[in-house]
């Protein structure tokens, strides 16, 4: 299970800070998303996503692989903290 925090204008359109997932890639939580919200995956794939505190550009992007406990954060382009 990996635990997906959303921030920003995600937080907002979707009205959740976090949601539990149970899925092997970073393909497969903008699938569960867009399943979960009823939206299009396009609809994610506007945002810039880490996990465990790295840009999954650094990483394998959509090909990424997750692990039990991992971090993921969804945040808009333009976010303040």
């Amino acid at each position: 299970m990996v635990t997906v925090k959303l921030f920003g204008t995600a937080r907002v359109k979707f009205k959740d800070r976090e949601v539990q997932l149970d899925v092997p890639t970073m393909k497969d939580v903008l699938n569960a998303l867009a399943e979960k919200y009823n939206v299009p995956v396009k609809d994610f794939k506007q945002y810039v996503y880490f996990v465990n505190d790295v840009n999954i550009s650094d990483l394998q992007k959509y090909k990424t692989q997750l692990k039990d406990g991992d971090i993921i954060m969804v945040i808009s382009l333009g976010s303040g903290g």
